[in-house]
């Protein structure tokens, strides 16, 4: 009997693969096609392609597609290592979750759907190709190395969305930024330390929820920080992805008469300006013990490199309501001994304003004393007018659900930038189930909205 998708979502949540520790779960899916009977192909980035022929002889060919991996983020006080422990999945309601983790419904649901429709044997589709990439939430490497030359396909169905009822057909395009600040000055054991954490803040995914106003936890810290005359810093560490807004910061810093109660009382006074989403954060102090500590130069110097970076929302679409169309954010922040390095990611549906964006970043690293390397470039996809496969996936929406399926572009980046870039001519769009707060430990699927995404998928396939 063949599995269900959700079957197959279960089997890959057991399976450790946040981004760069994709192996075991290519392997999983190579042996699933290889126990199948089914033609495959696994190349050196872990990237795999597996073949189905059609169910009724058809000429026409199809591409699904999805990513194998996924943004690891924990509850603080979770003690999960997603290098080699699974997730532990519940249900309450409709809802699927893991427990104090994210649930990698972005993107395994794509993969479990893909899975589950190779396993059947009674679904009718056209000629399948189904392409699961590797690395999409660190630069979309993946989808960068993949060669394209053994697909035929001209329409490919990409199910990275989290939104029922919508259909993406464009999406920005983007870069990824590192920078490293260094220390100028040797570093000297400071006098008593104060760990002081932030933590609290919703996070989310940093193109889909860049719009939400969520407060970016390693601003806020370091503007405490500034604001409050902290000298010395021993370090700062926070965030997971440079894809997600961080949900929480950690420093340790040279204390000062007052310091702990000068911090309360700026993180309240910033909190009086949060949007309600955003009362959760709070600070807690404690003593450290020594430690090294930069100088009150470079402090001051790192400081006005965080506090000052562009981020959030840079420009708004003039074209589509409602739709970011430059943004910037600081993902991750990490101390290694007399270095502090910071990841970004930049979007823009603009390219001159995505280059302007990355020149402005490199001017404000450059006046603080920070080199900047980039990664991951990667183009926007751009809108068809004309598009079978869109005609297509409306017209079986609307015989669903009775009513129309809304059509969108979104700001945060998808790998169909990366295919159209290889083959212009290849017809995309978008799709997938509700599924809410990813890149988070509240990240959750509704189940029903997967049921129903999974039929329309099914039912598009046969269309075709």
């Amino acid at each position: 009997m063949a599995k269900t998708y959700l079957d197959f979502f279960k089997e890959l949540a057991a399976i450790p693969h946040g981004s760069g520790n994709t192996k075991a779960i290519s392997d999983y899916c190579a042996s699933f096609a290889k126990q199948r009977g089914l033609r495959y192909l696994q190349d050196e980035a872990n990237n795999v392609i597996i073949w189905k022929d059609a169910t009724n002889g058809s000429d026409e060919t199809v591409i699904l597609q999805g990513h194998l991996d996924m943004v690891c983020v924990q509850k603080d006080g979770r003690n999960i290592d997603f290098t080699r422990d699974g997730l532990r999945l519940h249900t309450d309601g409709d809802f699927l979750f893991a427990e104090g983790t994210t649930l990698g419904g972005d993107d395994g649901i794509a993969v479990a759907y893909a899975l589950a429709i190779l396993d059947s044997d009674t679904l009718r589709h056209p000629n399948l190709e189904v392409v699961f990439t590797v690395d999409e939430e660190i630069g979309m490497l993946g989808a960068a190395a993949l060669d394209l030359s053994p697909l035929k396909g001209n329409m490919l169905i990409n199910v990275d969305s989290e939104e029922e009822g919508t259909l993406l057909t464009s999406c920005a395009g983007g870069v990824r930024a590192d920078l490293t600040f260094s220390a100028a000055e040797e570093k000297a054991a400071a006098a008593d330390c104060l760990r002081v954490v932030l933590d609290g803040l919703p996070g989310g995914h940093s193109g889909a929820e860049i719009d939400k106003g969520h407060e970016n936890a390693v601003l806020v810290l370091a503007k405490l920080l500034q604001s409050c005359g902290v000298s010395r810093l021993c370090s700062i560490d926070g965030g997971s992805a440079d894809n997600a807004i961080p949900t929480s910061c950690t420093a340790v810093v040279e204390t000062a008469p007052g310091l702990a109660d000068r911090l309360q009382a700026a993180l309240a006074k910033a909190k009086a300006a949060f949007a309600l989403t955003e009362q959760g954060a709070a600070l807690t102090l404690q003593p450290a013990e020594a430690q090294r500590a930069f100088s009150e130069q470079d402090t001051a110097r790192l400081l006005r490199l965080l506090c000052g970076v562009p981020n959030g929302i840079i420009a708004m679409s003039a074209q589509v309501p409602g739709l970011v169309q430059t943004s910037l954010n600081l993902g991750t922040v990490k101390t290694e001994g007399d270095r502090v390095l910071t990841g970004h990611a930049l979007r823009s549906s603009v390219g001159a304003e995505k280059e302007q964006l990355l020149s402005d970043l490199t001017a404000h690293a450059a006046a603080c004393g920070a080199a900047v390397s980039t990664f991951g470039d990667y183009p926007a996809w751009e809108f068809k007018e004309n598009s079978r496969l869109r005609d297509t996936v409306l017209r079986c929406y609307e015989r669903q659900y009775g009513k129309p399926m809304t059509i969108t572009a979104i700001h945060a980046g998808l790998e169909c930038g990366i295919f159209c870039g290889k083959k212009p001519a290849l017809d995309c769009v978008s799709m997938g189930p509700d599924i809410f707060d990813i890149h988070t430990y509240d990240e959750r699927l509704s189940l029903s909205s997967a049921e129903r995404t999974y039929k329309l998928l099914c039912s598009v396939l046969e269309a075709l």
